[in-house]
């Protein structure tokens, strides 16, 4: 399949609008439907970026490009505002980073089960995180802010006691 008839910029805005249909082919359709695209069309495109964006030879490109619009998308989707707080992400990205499985201590607690804990989708987190780690991260990214990253630094150590059960 060389083309299709869904630009990246209309494929990135159908899959934040599809974020939570758990691949329901049929919710997906009546998505599609409601943007002008026939189920036909959608599925082609599905196929055809998601090959793209594994294709070792497009080496990310498909990818780098698709981000931005589907983060564009979503901040549409939700108005423009943060998708959580930060003292959420903060408390979240903590346990994923900390917690112990209590099956086998040596071992990190499953993420999916710490994003249920917490009330998230996998979709909602993913949102959550693209929105603050380049808030937050490093410096590379241009959306970088020193000083919430001094605040998710503090909030981090916070979660972190909280977690190992240590009291300051």
């Amino acid at each position: 399949m060389e083309e299709v008839n869904v630009s990246l910029a209309a494929y990135a805005e159908l899959c934040a609008l599809m974020a939570d249909t758990g691949g329901d082919v049929e919710k997906e359709n009546r998505i599609a439907l409601s943007k002008g695209v026939s189920p036909e069309d959608w599925k082609d495109a599905k196929e055809y970026f998601t090959v793209k964006m594994q294709d070792p030879t497009d080496m990310g490109k498909t990818a780098m490009a698709f981000m931005p619009l589907f983060q564009a998308a979503q901040a549409g989707i939700r108005g423009g505002g943060e998708p959580g707080t930060l003292e959420m992400y903060t408390k979240v990205h903590a346990e994923m980073a900390l917690r112990k499985d209590p099956g086998d201590p040596s071992k990190k607690l499953d993420h999916m089960i710490v994003i249920a804990e917490n009330g998230f989708t996998h979709a909602e987190w993913l949102e959550m995180e693209g929105y603050w780690t380049p808030r937050v991260g490093s410096d590379e990214f241009p959306e970088f802010d020193p000083e919430l990253a001094k605040k998710f630094g503090e909030l981090f150590q916070k979660e972190s006691d909280r977690i190992n059960g240590i009291v300051r």
